[in-house]
């Protein structure tokens, strides 16, 4: 199949955050339990209805559509693939904006013209301005929202790349996830392990959701309608979960009957995809065993941190550091830190493949 090489702009690849007010699973991380509030489990029905799943609307179809990519993979097939996410922008991504009312789309569709971005409903009444307290109703929608975004896309035969906001990319990840012949491949925390060879079971670690990749196959997509009924069915039963809390288990629920020929998971090194949890420079595996903790990372000397491990970084989550005013600070400082130490956003990014 012909192909060109080409680099995509730092514009397509820097994903930073914008203002949306919300928590991304940071507090669930830092071990909070949050004020219990008073659970209404009416919400389900805008994304679950009697006979399964509610199907992507008009608009996101068309969205996705257009906004697709192809990519060659590491074993030269096409893929086609979308980047999703729930609030930010940039180049082949739909932003499913979680709104009561359709101005907010209308708003993100403004913003996000220059950028080539589309911006989507995923309409609720419980989906507000404020802030989304941890275990509010809105931030137990946003899991919903979050996995029937996923759904959607795959349902259209599409692969996806799902991003939370909270988060900066320096190095196009792109060439670095599609090298790779594993169907799901997720961010977690500090061990060392492989993600190159597929399995039937994620590393024995916490996985952090704010980076996933799912492959468009027939079985990725029904694990993904299971993780959907899972928290539907868990809410119906007023003992609802998070879907940072039920992705591995649901996940291995398929895979593990299956085998790995049919659903292969993994999960990406922590030296190049970092998040905060970690501690405030990532993670360090050099030397590491397989299955073994890794070493956490602290600024030297509490200013910045160590070029070596800086230039092994695609992008930083910030998970675990507060509020999206907190969050975006953070951001800014990493950011700063790479271009003083590495230089020019995505100036180390591999040539991307496309037919």
């Amino acid at each position: 199949m012909p192909s060109r090489r080409i680099e995509k702009s730092a514009a397509a690849w820097l994903l930073v955050w914008l203002a949306t007010a919300r928590f991304v699973w940071a507090v669930e991380a830092e071990g909070r339990d949050g004020s219990r509030l008073p659970f209404d489990n009416a919400f389900v029905q805008d994304f679950w209805a009697d006979m399964g799943a509610r199907l992507p609307t008009r608009e996101f179809v068309e969205a996705v559509q257009a906004a697709s990519l192809g990519v060659i993979d590491g074993q030269n097939r096409l893929r086609r693939l979308v980047i999703l996410s729930l609030d930010h922008l940039a180049n082949h991504l739909v932003a499913n904006v979680m709104s009561s009312k359709r101005s907010s789309t209308d708003k993100c569709n403004e913003m996000s013209k220059p950028y080539g971005a589309r911006c989507v409903a995923m309409t609720s009444s419980i989906f507000g301005m404020e802030n989304f307290d941890y275990k509010s109703l809105a931030f137990y929608g946003l899991s919903f929202a979050k996995v029937l975004t996923i759904l959607d896309a795959l349902s259209l035969g599409v692969h996806v790349l799902v991003l939370d906001g909270d988060q900066v990319f320096f190095r196009n990840p792109l060439p670095y996830i599609v090298a790779r012949d594993i169907d799901i491949l997720v961010t977690g925390d500090c061990g060392a392990r492989d993600d190159v060879t597929p399995a039937v079971q994620f590393p024995k670690i916490n996985s952090n959701i704010g980076l996933i990749y799912f492959r468009a196959t027939a079985m990725v997509t029904r694990a993904v309608m299971q993780w959907l009924a899972f928290l539907a069915n868990r809410a119906k039963d007023m003992s609802p979960m998070l879907d940072q809390s039920s992705f591995g288990g649901v996940m291995e629920r398929t895979s593990v009957p299956v085998g790995v020929e049919h659903l292969s998971l993994g999960m990406l090194v922590p030296d190049h995809f970092p998040h905060r949890c970690m501690g405030p420079c990532g993670c360090d595996t050099d030397g590491v065993r397989l299955g073994e903790k890794g070493k956490k990372l602290y600024r030297v000397p509490n200013t910045t941190c160590a070029a070596v491990h800086v230039r092994k970084w695609y992008h930083f989550h910030v998970p675990c550091s507060g509020d999206m005013n907190v969050k975006a600070r953070a951001l800014e400082q990493l950011l700063t830190i790479y271009e003083t130490l590495v230089g020019p956003v995505n100036s180390l990014s591999s040539p991307l493949d496309v037919p």
